[in-house]
């Protein structure tokens, strides 16, 4: 099942009325219609035997222009119409800065406002989630699901030709791919990328050759976008899995839902509560509630609905379902840094120039091309050990990760797989860059191109919670940021590699006299302390939160098992980011569709051996 052949800015939404959806009778009632949830819903459907509901909170937003257009998808955070707007607590470890938490509240959910980045977590990654006790969900078990979803579109021979494709990355496992979400490399890539694969090529020992796809993710390559190469346009959980089976009479999609809780018939969910339009509906489900509301708000669901720490359901009034003090824990996320520094040619940023942005529209739909056809399209993973080269030559990783945490015999299952995974060959650091005349408005008023740094294998750990009964309220999220200091100083070391690769050729013939604030003065030590008040004032998410519903053993932090069964009750499963125990390399969305696409097969293959 492909992207529909008629353009999603031509098609009809098929969306029911409060009516019809409340005197409907459900198999399933899937919370959220995001990424995760149209997944499920539209894999579920297929049999027309089950009958499917959906609750989004957020709007119908199929022909908006902010999500089509790709390199509009800055402009939609933080604004209500598509984000929830949540915010961290203040952080100890950020100067005490709360930080923003963006989450898509639209029909589609965060596939309709991410960056489209289409990257691939490692063999050694995956597996690490077999190792914490998850029969079934390796490597080998996943990758199958990385090609359901997908279809590949194959680079033009300009762009193989310009990144010198055949000699580094392979992706011809993919050829064969007809999933519902479009993927492929911008077409319009130009020097500015090409430079900067080239300069990260250049900063290491030896040659590398990556395989993505097939869980060798390493170097610096262009990477696939979640994009329509007819249109030029975003490919999400809308246009791929929701508008080919709109028209089913088995599938009811109900928008501006809020979800109050999940109502119980002793310790089987029997159904939904939610708020439509400011009035107070439920429905029942026959078969079973299906939770993929994210990873911030399906902890919160589960508590506002009895299922959590006791100390959290007894303080805010909560009728206690189930006690299980690992929902909402086990938050991870990707922080980042950012390094902008001046172009050799001065450009004038498209979005602070009105006259320019209608310009690039016009352009953008009349041939599906010009300067809002793209947005970050190159990346670089870089392991510690090529990091350590800038600040602690000829020290390996162990050595490292040993001086700064605490001793093996005293780690966590999962700690240990993290530091297996620092030690490897996989990467610390992703970089990606953003040319200057794309960058969105921001209090940083360096402007320039900019550098991106993210920290992969985070080793703090935070929460979400409720802060009260009411389900109308933010949850309190605690990402703890640099709770683990090591964090903090591979990320500074990460951010002084950055400042060498600008010097680097022949990025560096992108930039017009950057001045060096953390590689300048020889003293590694006076660098590092700069970096690090840097990352106090530019340390931030890269909206990668995960693992608050974890599919782990009880007695190891589990929320949901190895089948996504909610611990202690029946009829319940969690279905999204939530569930994963160990945060990926990378951009997530890739591992969200694989894990959801197998999570589905999981449900159908449970109801074929009930019957």
């Amino acid at each position: 099942m492909t992207d529909s052949a008629e353009s999603p800015s031509t098609q009809k939404i098929n969306i029911v009325d409060i009516d019809t959806f409340v005197s409907h009778a459900y198999d399933f009632v899937i919370i959220g219609g995001g990424t995760s949830g149209l997944v499920v819903a539209s894999r579920l459907s297929e049999d027309p035997n089950l009958q499917i509901a959906v609750l989004e909170a957020g709007k119908a937003k199929v022909n908006d222009f902010r999500i089509k257009v790709l390199a509009l998808a800055p402009s939609m955070l933080g604004n209500p119409e598509y984000d929830w707007g949540f915010k961290t607590v203040p952080q100890e470890h950020l100067g005490g800065r709360a930080e923003d938490q963006n989450r898509g509240k639209v029909l589609g959910g965060s596939s309709a406002i991410n960056y489209m980045m289409t990257t691939y977590s490692t063999t050694e990654g995956l597996d690490a989630w077999e190792k914490l006790g998850n029969k079934g969900w390796g490597a080998k078990n996943i990758k199958p699901y990385l090609h359901k979803f997908q279809t590949w579109n194959c680079p033009s021979e300009e762009t193989k030709e310009l990144f010198e494709l055949d000699k580094t990355t392979v992706e011809s496992s993919l050829d064969a791919s007809d999933g519902p979400i479009q993927t492929g490399i911008y077409k319009n890539l130009g020097p500015l990328e090409r430079d900067f694969v080239k300069a990260f090529r250049n900063m290491r020992h030896s040659p590398v050759r990556t395989d993505p796809v097939n869980g060798v993710s390493r170097g610096a390559y262009p990477i696939p976008a979640t994009v329509n190469p007819r249109t030029a346009e975003r490919s999400y959980a809308v246009t791929g899995y929701y508008l080919p089976a709109s028209n089913r009479c088995n599938l009811h999609v109900l928008t501006e839902a809020h979800v109050t809780k999940i109502l119980f018939d002793d310790v089987h969910a029997s159904g939904v509560a939610f708020i439509h339009h400011g009035q107070a509906y439920s429905i029942s489900a026959k078969q079973g509630v299906i939770l993929s509301a994210g990873a911030i708000q399906s902890p919160q669901i589960l508590e506002l609905s009895g299922i959590g720490p006791a100390h959290i359901l007894e303080q805010h009034g909560v009728k206690p379902i189930v006690i299980n003090d690992n929902v909402g824990e086990n938050l991870q996320d990707h922080i980042m840094t950012i390094l902008p520094f001046p172009p050799a040619q001065p450009d004038t940023p498209i979005f602070s120039n009105p006259t320019l942005v209608k310009q690039a529209m016009e352009e953008h739909a009349k041939t599906a091309s010009g300067p809002l056809s793209k947005f970050i399209g190159t990346s670089a993973f870089v392991s510690l050990t090529d990091i350590l080269s800038v600040t602690e030559s000829g020290r390996d990783a162990n050595n490292f990760v040993t001086s700064h945490f605490l001793p093996i015999d005293a780690l966590s299952n999962q700690q240990r797989l993290i530091r297996t995974l620092l030690e490897g060959s996989g990467a610390s650091t992703q970089f990606l860059i953003l040319p200057s005349y794309l960058r969105p408005p921001s209090s940083n008023n360096e402007g320039g191109h900019t550098l991106v740094i993210g920290l992969m294998h985070p080793f703090s750990r935070g929460n979400i919670h409720i802060g009260s009964s009411d389900p109308l309220a933010a949850p309190l999220i605690d990402p703890k940021y640099f709770s683990s200091p090591i964090g903090r100083e591979i990320l500074a070391r990460s951010l002084m590699y950055a400042e060498n690769a600008i010097h680097t050729a022949p990025l560096s013939h992108h930039v017009a006299g950057h001045e060096r604030k953390f590689t300048n003065s020889g003293d590694v030590d006076t660098g590092l302390q700069a970096a690090r008040e840097h990352l106090k004032k530019w340390a931030k998410t890269t909206y990668h939160p995960v693992g608050t519903c974890a599919m782990l053993p009880l007695e190891e932090g589990g929320v949901v098992d190895s089948d996504l069964r909610v611990y202690g009750v029946m009829g319940l499963r969690v279905v999204d980011a939530s569930v994963f125990p160990l945060i990926p390399q990378g951009n997530p969305q890739t591992l969200v569709y694989a894990v959801v696409e197998k999570a589905s097969d999981i449900i159908k293959s449970g109801l074929k051996m009930e019957t």
